[in-house]
């Protein structure tokens, strides 16, 4: 296999490049590194524009089986050095193995309509203003195991498909649709015209979530730990819900919040 030993070939450049946020709306592109979630892009059937590998990745049976399987999809996979490989990579131990893939962003009526044909209750995720992309991705891979719908993000949230974030979310990339960047006034109106009740978790809310009713077609909210939901989710809010703090803290991570709101849903739709 020839192997691109040049940091001006054009796809070393374009990868690069979109380690930066205004690069990767640009081109409508993103980067996904690593064995695991090129595994889980491949059982996906995820579009990949490209896929670069080092020699190291033929080390691991598990990254020789991968580059092989990616082949025989019909996915282009071209080799790079150690060294285009470490000037692509966003971690402090490159992976061996990345690709460029188009961002799947969904507009906001395309994500509500995505919901309505379920067999089951539809259920949308929001995380509004969330900024770390650890907490992001983790919102994003609960809302996934959890059956949720769509995810939806407030302007201000961090980019879905920061690095970080593609990360933590452990492939729900592939899976759940996201559609970002939506002011929240807005979202409240077309929530409202989709008659998707608003559930917003809130400090000190009236009622516990397991008061609350998560069993028919909804939007759960979990705001920031610093901003929390924002006050023009909180007025057009169905139902706030608080989950109970007995040890001394004042709230707890969003993306522990959002799991508790998630499964609690999942809990009351199952009838356990």
């Amino acid at each position: 296999m020839e192997l691109i030993t040049s940091a001006a070939n054009r796809y070393v450049k374009l990868a690069r490049s979109l380690q930066d946020r205004s690069w990767r709306a640009k081109k409508g592109l993103y980067l996904i590194e690593g064995v695991h979630l090129l595994e889980e892009a491949l059982q996906a059937a995820a579009s990949l524009e490209v896929v670069l590998h080092s020699p190291r990745i033929f080390n691991n049976p598990r990254g020789e089986k991968l580059v092989a399987g990616l082949q025989r999809a019909g996915y282009q996979c071209l080799a790079v050095t150690e060294e285009l490989m470490a000037g692509i990579s966003s971690t402090m131990t490159p992976p061996g193995i990345v690709a460029i893939a188009p961002r799947r962003e969904r507009s906001l009526p395309d994500l509500l309509a995505v919901a309505r044909p379920q067999p089951t209750s539809p259920l949308l995720m929001i995380a509004a203003g969330i900024q770390d992309p650890g907490n992001l991705g983790t919102i994003w891979r609960t809302a996934l195991g959890a059956g949720a719908t769509g995810l939806i993000l407030t302007r201000g949230s961090v980019d879905p498909y920061n690095p970080k974030v593609v990360r933590a979310a452990m492939g729900a990339t592939f899976r759940l649709p996201v559609a970002g960047g939506i002011e929240p006034a807005l979202l409240a109106r077309e929530l409202r015209g989709a008659g998707l009740p608003l559930v917003v978790a809130d400090v000190g809310a009236p009622l516990t979530l397991w008061q609350a009713d998560l069993r028919p077609p909804l939007a759960l909210v979990v705001g920031s730990e610093n901003h929390g939901p924002g006050p023009e989710l909180l007025a057009a809010a169905t139902a706030r819900v608080g989950i109970p703090l007995v040890g001394p803290v004042d709230s707890l991570n969003a993306a522990v919040a959002a799991a508790l709101l998630l499964y609690e849903a999942l809990r009351q739709r199952q009838g356990t």
